[in-house]
């Protein structure tokens, strides 16, 4: 029987996803830095680490703080050519590391009882948690959003959006936007959700985004093969969710003039880079700063983070 390429190639693609989800990380990061991007390093696998918990940060708000069944208030777009203060922070795994982990896998990680102290932390200073759709119905349509409005992304897709994050965001009724690669949702499994998963995380409230197909850095690929992976991604989302996807996060933070246009032609009306700061423009929602969160932050040190 003739060998069928376009098999060849769908198996091969599949064994290389497999691949790189058993090392815990995603695809491998390019060496090379190109003008215009903006780059960063995902962490890498610390083979025979046994998670250790570390004590929880505690944060006790005063009684005040309580809340009480007053109206929220609302903000309104701001005036041309002017910024609005709204932080985007930036979380990859929920997972405990060993005191002596790499500083690699420490940047890129926040521990579950961390992570769970900083939601109530946020919801202590008043914080509202909204998502990329609001964010640009807010610009483009200038419905309100809540005082303090903060998002809180976290990319990739590991099991523990599901397992960590989801949950206890459900438990203080906040809610997440999550960034994932369709191949990475087509293959699930123990280290990575599954469309299942997503689409109950996407009932209850929580909005996924782009991430590409298969986490391609954009910058380094045919103007064909780019549209491919973000409108391929971005099809396949809507038809399982049944709504508009509106949020991309570029892989690896990469991006150039051209990937950014490519995006918006693809239809996202917001995409996200790897940093810094939280002032937001009109003009700028395809570029949209964010702050990280890591494994070693105080409450003080994300307090220092925030406006």
């Amino acid at each position: 029987m003739k060998p069928n390429p376009s098999l060849f190639l769908l198996l091969t693609s599949f064994v290389a996803l497999f691949v790189a989800c058993g090392r815990d990380e995603p695809p491998p990061f390019p060496t090379q830095t190109p003008e215009f991007v903006e780059r960063t390093v995902e962490p890498t696998a610390l083979p025979g680490a046994t998670p250790t918990a570390l004590p929880t940060q505690t944060f006790t708000p005063a009684p005040t703080s309580t809340p009480t069944a007053t109206p929220t208030p609302f903000i309104t777009p701001p005036a041309a050519g002017e910024n609005v203060v709204i932080p985007i922070l930036m979380y990859h795994h929920l997972k405990y590391r060993e005191a002596n982990a790499s500083q690699v896998l420490r940047t890129w990680s926040v521990a579950p009882n961390e992570f769970a102290a900083q939601l109530d932390f946020f919801q202590a200073r008043g914080f509202h948690t909204i998502t990329f759709k609001q964010l640009v119905e807010f610009f483009e349509d200038g419905a309100p959003l809540p005082t303090k409005p903060l998002l809180l992304t976290i990319d990739d897709g590991w099991i523990d959006s599901y397992t960590v994050a989801f949950p206890e965001l459900k438990k203080r009724g906040m809610v997440g936007n999550f960034f994932v690669p369709t191949q990475y949702l087509d293959v699930g499994g123990e280290l990575l959700i599954n469309w299942e998963q997503a689409i109950e995380m996407d009932r209850a409230g929580m909005e996924f985004g782009g991430h590409t197909i298969s986490h391609e850095d954009l910058t380094k690929i045919t103007l064909e093969q780019m549209r491919r992976q973000l409108s391929g991604a971005k099809e396949k989302m809507e038809a399982k969710f049944g709504h508009p996807t509106y949020a991309l996060s570029y892989p690896f933070g990469a991006f150039n003039p051209r990937v950014v246009a490519a995006t918006q032609t693809a239809g996202y009306r917001a995409a996200l880079i790897l940093c810094c700061g939280y002032k937001i423009h009109a003009d700028d929602l395809l570029t949209l700063p964010r702050i990280r969160i890591s494994y070693d932050d105080t409450l003080e040190d994300i307090a220092k983070k925030l406006p």
